[in-house]
């Protein structure tokens, strides 16, 4: 039995994404080189990144959207307008406009096909008359630009999008849970309502991230920390809030869970290297001294910020992950494997108790599944350092005698309560 037409179609235009891909991930590259070198260095960009559709992306998008009828096969890929994606990418929602306006001053000159061009440089275009943000069909708007790129004598499409790191996770979301899952499509009502509830909770944080910038110059570097804690364990709430309603039609309570992750987060995890170099108060107390370059006091003050946690880089390290999370696999309700022939001495008596009852309490699995999703390590490397973690917390210090009591109350503690921060907290003080 033969195919339809459309199927040769579209193998044709894959094969021609195919032999044409180097030239595209050059272009990519050249574009993403130029967009950092203009606007890299302001302070509100996080970075520039860029991709080329993939084969499977290109099928895809040929079928949903009837684009075999609008070009011949082996031109579509040229005439598709975000064959190549480039991503500025920003820290707040309130940045993306000062971004785009930064563009518009930078591509100031317009050419005759009615695009705009940075005068030094007129092999990289934006259609810059089409009113931003646009709305998307989801209801929420997006700054995403129209752009032509030249190379080597071939000209390129792309489409360049501002995003903030909250619009990037959001994104990223969508795409996994909705986009990408068929299967999901068909309760269209029920998950937009969750999701635009979603996208409200993570509009909340942007917000309260937001402030924290722009305050952390009158707060104590404790309660910035503190601030920042909060911030954190209130959007892994939400979140895997949502992700759980999706995954199992039940609402549930994980607020003291995330908590305890975030504490984790904040002193053991792959994270903590990222917690190097400048404070994020000491960014911010630089800027400001310059104005006070005479002050002895001021520049005292400055100095003994130096050795102060950069609470800043391990979030923005934890969004840009969570920002690539396939969201759609973490198995909610799904049994958890787990060997603990790895661990010797305590470390097994603690292991063997998690184990134990893993499997056994909803809110004790939903705990792993969220924790071994935001780690960076296998499930296997995750437990391992948790495990570690946690004995060394509640047996610090103790004498022989003293760890065998904790572990024995360790015992009796009711799964759910396990990995409570409070419950760590608890068994550290039990002598």
């Amino acid at each position: 039995m033969s195919k339809l037409d459309v199927f040769e179609y579209i193998e044709t235009a894959a094969a021609t994404l195919d032999a044409n891909l180097v030239g595209f991930t050059h272009a990519a590259e050249k574009l993403t080189e130029f967009l950092t070198a203009r606007f890299g260095e302001i302070d509100v960009t996080i970075g520039v990144t860029s991709r080329i559709k993939t084969r499977d992306s290109l099928k895809e998008k040929i079928l949903r959207n009837n684009l075999y009828r609008e070009a011949p096969a082996d031109r579509i890929v040229f005439e598709m307008h975000d064959i190549i994606g480039v991503k500025l990418e920003c820290r707040f929602f309130k940045d993306e406009k000062y971004l785009y306006e930064k563009i518009r001053e930078v591509f100031s000159m317009q050419l005759e096909d009615g695009m705009f061009c940075p005068p030094d440089k007129k092999a990289v275009r934006l259609n810059l008359g089409v009113p931003q943000p646009e709305l998307q069909k989801n209801g929420y708007s997006i700054y995403r630009i129209d752009g032509k790129v030249t190379y080597a004598s071939e000209q390129y499409n792309f489409e360049l999008q501002i995003k903030s790191l909250v619009n990037s996770f959001w994104s990223e979301i969508e795409h996994k849970l909705i986009y990408k899952n068929n299967r999901l499509n068909q309760f269209d009502s029920l998950m937009k309502e969750m999701l635009d509830s979603t996208h409200e909770s993570l509009s909340g944080i942007d917000h309260q991230l937001s402030l924290i910038f722009d305050r952390v110059s009158d707060n104590t570097m404790h309660n910035q920390q503190e601030q920042i804690r909060s911030m954190i364990a209130l959007g892994l709430n939400e979140m895997y809030t949502a992700i759980i309603r999706a995954n199992t039609g039940v609402s549930v309570s994980i607020g003291e869970y995330s908590q305890s992750i975030v504490d984790y987060l904040l002193t053991a995890s792959s994270y903590t290297g990222e917690m190097k170099g400048e404070s994020l108060l000491k960014s911010f107390a630089t800027k400001i001294s310059r104005a006070f370059a005479d002050d002895d006091e001021a520049l005292k003050v400055l100095d003994n910020l130096g050795t102060e946690a950069n609470y800043s880089g391990l979030l923005f390290s934890l969004l840009q992950w969570m920002n690539h999370m396939d969201y759609s696999a973490i198995a909610i309700g799904e049994v958890i494997e787990l060997d603990i022939d790895c661990f010797d001495g305590m470390y097994a008596e603690v292991a063997k108790i998690f184990v134990s009852q893993i499997n056994k309490d909803f809110y004790l699995n939903t705990f792993f599944h969220i924790f071994f999703s935001i780690e960076r390590g296998s499930d296997a490397e995750d437990f391992s350092d948790y495990i570690r973690y946690y004995t060394d917390k509640i047996i610090a210090g103790k004498t022989q005698a003293q760890i065998y009591r904790t572990i024995s109350r360790l015992a009796e503690i009711p799964a759910n309560k396990l990995p409570l921060t409070a419950t760590i907290e608890m068994l550290a003080e039990l002598v």
